[in-house]
């Protein structure tokens, strides 16, 4: 198997156990980052969603994921098609999430861009609709919608 092949299957499996448990567990990325890994966000740390600020190790990795499900419970998420180039690996699909405190939804497309060295990953780069989020991050109160009802609220 290719260096490109092992990166995307490795994937596959922890996008598949990320899915199937709901987020429920942050091992499956774990397994997969180096101790340098570094994490960015599109939303990089706004005030809706504060646990997307960039995190520069492991361990700020597993508190990006700790912070993500705490605020933020998984509807679905359905990321299949990979594309792999070198050492790179860009994930495209479709992630539905509802925050806790507020109860509302976003559903958006998402891409995700990995970065391996020596089979770890140590670069991850996620792209999603940030106002879907920010809208369903807030309460009717804070802010009007955006994006209208298109927002998922529920």
């Amino acid at each position: 198997m290719s260096r490109e092949e092992d990166n995307v299957q490795r994937l596959r499996e922890a996008y598949g156990r990320w899915a199937a448990q709901k987020g429920g567990d942050p091992e499956c990325w774990l397994e997969l980052a180096a101790d340098d890994a570094t994490l960015r966000s599109l939303a990089d740390g706004a005030p809706e969603m504060r646990f997307t600020r960039t995190r520069r190790t492991k361990s700020e990795v597993r508190r990006y994921l700790d912070e993500l499900t705490r605020d933020w419970e998984m509807v679905s998420h359905d990321m299949n098609e990979f594309i792999a180039q070198g050492d790179r690996v860009v994930v495209v699909g479709e992630v539905e999430w509802r925050n806790r405190a507020t109860r509302k939804a976003a559903k958006t497309r998402k891409v995700d861009i990995w970065l391996f060295r020596d089979g770890k990953a140590v670069g991850f780069e996620e792209f999603y609709d940030t106002a879907r989020m920010f809208a369903a991050a807030q309460s009717d109160g804070d802010a009007a919608d955006p994006e209208g009802d298109r927002a998922g609220n529920g």
